[in-house]
């Protein structure tokens, strides 16, 4: 049979439309990116600077000089020994000196180390309980109530 001058050959498939979607390799990248950024911005919120196993592991527990909420603990050593010692393991975001008691300022914790007999005393706070205890040291300098941020800017000028 023909048909306008043309033959036909069994059963023809209708033409299959352009794809103007996006393919499963779109979507992988898509994918991928996403979780790239989802994964760091919880990387981003990690706080590996905490000091607290740190102070736990090497100083003496010493309930009975708690102070406030703050957990008292004990080293032989000297405030500022004690205090570059916490710093060098558990990276301060500020460090402040006010007379001889040294204060090293984290994203969760606040922490202060004072002489105390031959050595020395820390105290260990959660970062609004330290804050409220030391509140009118702190408001001199600028620290704010609320923790830290976990990012350190890096704009013009800026620098710990």
């Amino acid at each position: 049979m023909h048909t306008n001058g043309h033959e036909q050959h069994g059963p023809q498939e209708p033409p299959q439309p352009q794809s103007n979607g996006l393919n499963w390799k779109h979507w992988t990248a898509i994918a991928v990116v996403v979780a790239l950024c989802c994964g760091g911005m919880v990387f981003s919120s990690l706080d590996f600077n905490n000091p607290t196993g740190y102070i736990q592991s090497n100083y003496t527990r010493a309930a009975h000089l708690d102070e406030g909420r703050g957990k008292a603990y004990t080293s032989n050593l000297q405030p500022s020994q004690v205090a570059d010692d916490i710093d060098d393991d558990a990276d301060a975001r500020k460090e402040r000196q006010s007379g001889s008691t040294y204060f090293l300022q984290y994203k969760d914790h606040i922490v202060s180390v004072a002489p105390h007999g031959i050595g020395s005393k820390i105290l260990l706070f959660k970062y609004r309980d330290g804050y409220n205890h030391y509140s009118s040291t702190f408001l001199l300098w600028g620290w704010s109530s609320s923790p830290p941020s976990p990012f350190r800017g890096g704009g013009p000028g800026s620098g710990k």
